[in-house]
């Protein structure tokens, strides 16, 4: 697009001044309909009688649409598994790509996970930045623009999903029932611009145990709450040792790793019986150096202690060697890779189970854009002797020039706003994005803030609504108006 043509599309200046003058005065709207939304828990439930994800992701879902009707807008609900606010006329469609989903609230918070506080201008609880305080901004943005009678040459449609953080079956619903929009973007990731997103793999790592008797010997063990998170915590049951005897490979394994690592006599489970707990930080799984895994530092401790069955020792030998504690990219499970664009792979152990008969790691692991999942999984069975390691889900990696309208729009849009350069970048996380052909990630985390996904007290800064709810009315603006 040149210069003359952007122009000629332009809101004016008053137009945009109209705008932004009524997501001002709807501040205090904007947050209390985020607040009246954190106060439900919408975490991926079992499916009931239409009610796919459980009810309170049902729940979020009907109560965002509800507060869209009462803000003039189309709004429609498809079975529950999403829906959508909608403005505008003309057959092309433009998307946002939000969702209400949240993961579980783990450990650490300070406030009330689902309680919606607001203190020291900040909404607090789960989903204020991933994503439903995006997808309140954009609700708000399309709000003003509607309100300030300024024609659009095409539909704007806020898609509000209820099952990005557990596989996007929502998406594929969308995409086998619905329209499928001319351009779109999602606000759940990063300014100023997200047009690389690295593949997302799902690999499990397992182990089978022979029938023992021998003690001393692990009953269980479990760690982690979702495989896209950094393990918070961790426990094991070992029975036929004394608190004495594991005490001191606990407090090894802690001073050397940075973790919190404890032991009580566990008596029902017998009189020599332990219960090991592990205490460690946790991080999206996207960037998890910015954690501090529980269940990398329960693999050491485990294959530190004295077992009984000499092939059990062997697996946590061969676990706790593939999956060091602090190696984020997989380096020493040989899968290590890095391109310049999308950078260096990571790996997160997310989740972990035994029992006596075996165990099972599932890794999320983030690729670069030059690599292929069945080369990473081909790699890794490469490494193991007596382990299994075997696919689950594989999402590719993607990728859109800079050089699309929508690209250099939503990055005009941004440096229009806020008086800062817009530039693209890669992010290891996935979003609704990636299932489009063209779709990009545009916000909300701004350059330098202070990233609380997936992580205890995540918090938004008020102010920081109202500037993406600026940035996301310019963005549609720049691409609908007429």
């Amino acid at each position: 697009m040149t210069l003359e043509e952007r122009k000629a599309i332009m809101p004016t200046k008053q137009q945009i001044e109209l705008v932004e003058s009524i997501i001002e005065r709807d501040r205090d709207m904007l947050v209390s309909t985020l607040v009246d939304l954190i106060r439900i828990p919408s975490k991926r439930a079992p499916a009931q009688d239409g009610m796919p994800f459980g009810k309170a992701c049902s729940d979020a879902l009907a109560l965002a649409l509800s507060r869209a009707s009462e803000l003039g807008f189309a709004t429609e609900n498809r079975e529950n598994y999403l829906g959508w606010a909608e403005i505008g006329q003309g057959e092309e469609l433009l998307a946002i790509l939000a969702h209400l989903d949240v993961v579980p609230e783990g450990e650490g918070w300070t406030v009330d996970p689902f309680g919606g506080e607001i203190l020291d201008g900040c909404v607090y609880g789960r989903g204020t930045q991933d994503d439903k305080g995006p997808a309140v901004s954009a609700l708000f943005a399309m709000h003003a623009i509607q309100q300030a009678g300024i024609p659009l040459n095409k539909r704007v449609r806020l898609i509000l999903g209820c099952d990005e953080e557990s596989g996007s079956s929502d998406i594929e619903y969308y995409l086998k029932h619905c329209e499928v929009p001319s351009m779109c973007f999602s606000p759940d990731a990063d300014y100023p611009l997200v047009n690389c997103e690295k593949g997302i793999l799902r690999l499990v790592l397992s182990g089978k145990f022979p029938k023992n008797d021998r003690l001393p010997k692990i009953l269980k063990a479990s760690g982690g709450e979702r495989a896209n998170i950094v393990a918070p915590t961790a426990y094991a049951i070992v029975a036929g040792l004394m608190k004495e005897e594991v005490e001191g490979v606990c407090k090894s394994v802690a001073s050397r790793l940075g973790v919190t690592v404890t032991c009580a006599p566990c008596e029902e489970h017998g009189q020599n019986a332990v219960r090991i707990d592990v205490r460690g930080k946790a991080a999206h799984a996207a960037s998890p150096d910015e954690g501090n895994s529980a269940n990398t530092a329960l693999f050491e401790t485990l294959s530190l202690l004295p077992l009984g069955e000499e092939a059990v020792s062997l697996c946590l030998a061969e676990l706790s060697r593939l999956l060091p504690h602090g190696d984020t990219q997989g380096k020493a499970a040989g899968i290590a890779r890095m391109e310049e664009v999308s950078g260096e792979l990571t790996c997160n152990p997310g989740l972990f189970s035994l029992d006596e008969k075996g165990f099972s790691v599932t890794l999320d692991i983030r690729y670069p854009i030059d690599a292929k999942g069945e080369e990473v999984l081909s790699d890794l069975q490469r490494s193991t002797e007596h382990l299994t390691a075997s696919l689950k889900t594989d999402s590719p990696p993607h990728y859109v020039s800079p050089d699309t309208p929508l690209v250099k729009n939503l990055l005009a849009a941004y440096s229009d706003v806020t008086g800062n350069e817009g530039y693209c970048i890669a992010i290891g996380g996935g979003t609704y994005a990636r299932d489009f052909k063209d779709g990009v990630s545009f916000g909300c985390m701004f350059p330098g803030g202070e990233d609380r996904m997936h992580k205890a007290d995540e918090r938004v800064k008020i102010d920081e609504l109202v500037l993406n709810a600026r940035i996301m009315a310019r963005a549609i603006l720049y691409l609908a108006c007429d």
